[in-house]
């Protein structure tokens, strides 16, 4: 016996319906994956922890950013990067994502 598929009018959505909705559609293209979330404002300020994060965060894109910036720190970094794909290594898909990696594990 033959399996019957509906096919829905609209496959996904993905962003807001409206500005007045709350809920956000999102989608994702490399798993297939469909999902929705909802926004809050946090209600208290944020904690010692996550702002130590955030500068942290913040340190490592300044750094990130100068390195690419310099030809002479940014060679040894494409140098590893290159090798690290060569050797299977998927982790890093992007030269600035594995800079940024590498500084970040430093800080």
């Amino acid at each position: 016996m033959a399996k019957v598929h509906y096919l829905d009018p609209i496959d996904y959505l993905s962003g807001k319906i409206s500005k007045s909705h709350r809920t956000t559609y999102c989608y994702r293209q490399t798993t297939d994956r469909r999902y929705t979330t909802v926004y809050t404002t946090p209600t208290g300020a944020p904690t010692a922890a996550q702002q130590s994060t955030k500068q942290k965060f913040s340190q490592a894109a300044q750094q990130s950013n100068a390195i690419m910036m310099d030809i002479n720190q940014l060679d040894p970094y494409r140098q590893a990067w290159r090798n690290l794909i060569r050797s299977g290594n998927r982790t890093y898909s992007t030269l600035r994502g594995y800079i940024f990696a590498q500084v970040y594990k430093t800080l």
